[in-house]
């Protein structure tokens, strides 16, 4: 779907834009979420990002990086607005269940089990410094290859690795300080 979404001969400056748009925003509302833990907030940085994009899409070399491009702009605006808003991203909580029949009781607990590991992980990427973490979400989240993260950031690639390592040692060693079992029991 990619190469053809990205091949934009075939439609009109806006509709290109709206293709563009309704291919990725996934992606880039989540890259934003996992920073500012606000949907909100995060819908509203989400397109502020593609408004930026669309209005210096003439600056963008090879069109085949776009994905990697806004989520790198959607990052920053996330990190800038943390930083001018001067706070800690909050993280919710799980609605509570109330009524839960026997069958569906396995189903809760898996979800409830999956979303307080997302917790965790949350709080492990809030503790981190912004570079780190900036380079966990699109490496880990985005799922950008190296070379991309490379060439977007401006970083040669060993120093692209090197961070990354770093980054993961930093989260391995959160995670022990916090006292998570990392699935050995």
């Amino acid at each position: 779907m990619e190469e053809s979404v990205l091949s934009h001969k075939n439609y009109s400056e806006l509709e290109y834009q709206h293709l563009l748009y309704k291919t990725y925003y996934r992606d880039v509302f989540r890259s934003v979420y996992y920073i500012v833990h606000s949907i909100d907030t995060a819908e509203e940085l989400t397109n502020e990002a593609f408004l930026k994009a669309f209005q210096k899409m003439n600056t963008l070399n090879d069109s085949d990086k776009f994905k990697q491009w806004i989520c790198v702009i959607a990052t920053n605006l996330a990190k800038n607005y943390l930083k001018k808003n001067n706070r800690i991203a909050l993280t919710e909580d799980i609605e509570t269940v109330l009524q839960v029949s026997e069958q569906q009781f396995d189903i809760v607990s898996m979800e409830i089990e999956k979303e307080e590991e997302r917790k965790i992980v949350r709080d492990i990427l809030d503790k981190m410094n912004p570079e780190a973490k900036q380079i966990i979400m699109l490496r880990y989240y985005n799922d950008l290859s190296y070379q991309s993260i490379s060439d977007e950031l401006n970083m040669k690639m060993g120093t692209v690795k090197a961070k990354i390592n770093r980054a993961k040692k930093q989260i391995h060693d959160l995670l022990v300080k916090e006292g998570v079992n990392h699935g050995k029991e």
